[in-house]
């Protein structure tokens, strides 16, 4: 519970951190002032590696008990999830970009067979890497960030509960060196 507590309250700091920016209003004095800034994306990302790294143990036992793919409910289940996060990111204007002139069609069963591999379901995905398919859109953290809470959103409107939407966050926070070029964006070296 402390884990769902806290991986809301850094997605609620990110959400108004992109709502009301730095900058409040003195209701006293009538000028604007800086106000302590939300936490960076960088600082997030950090934060939920934390949280994921400190709830590991509970969310293997889980794993061990029954499979994620289980409790996310099969094959359909899960194409249903990620054809959800896939319309949010179409509505997302911070990430909408990354998705033009792409097939979703393919891209939601591509995604979604990754997560049935992933999560204890059959091994089914023969698709390219993460790193070689995300290498071209020079993802931040900041994006990494946007992407994760339709995620979270997705499985909410599905009505997943906590520990399904922390673990399946947590799975994709695990492999966000994959995606991620570079916390500020820029180019560097491939890892592999």
């Amino acid at each position: 519970m402390k884990f769902a507590k806290t991986f809301a309250a850094v997605l609620l700091l990110a959400v108004l951190a992109a709502v009301s920016g730095s900058v409040v209003q003195n209701t006293y004095a009538g000028e604007a002032t800086d106000a302590k800034a939300a936490p960076s994306a960088d600082e997030q990302v950090a934060a939920l590696e934390t949280m994921c790294s400190e709830n590991a143990d509970a969310m293997a036992a889980r794993q061990t008990e029954k499979a994620l793919y289980e409790r996310l409910g099969g094959d359909e289940k899960i194409h249903e999830i990620i054809g959800e996060v896939v319309r949010l990111h179409l509505e997302n204007s911070e990430i909408a970009y990354l998705l033009d002139g792409v097939d979703t069609d393919q891209l939601v069963n591509g995604v979604a067979l990754f997560i049935i591999s992933g999560t204890g379901g059959p091994s089914v995905y023969e698709g390219p890497s993460l790193t070689a398919s995300h290498a071209h859109m020079k993802l931040t953290n900041a994006d990494f960030m946007a992407a994760g809470g339709d995620i979270v959103q997705a499985m909410k409107n599905l009505e997943y509960g906590e520990n399904e939407i922390n673990e399946l966050v947590c799975a994709f926070v695990s492999l966000r060196d994959q995606v991620v070029v570079t916390p500020d964006g820029g180019e560097t070296a491939a890892k592999y």
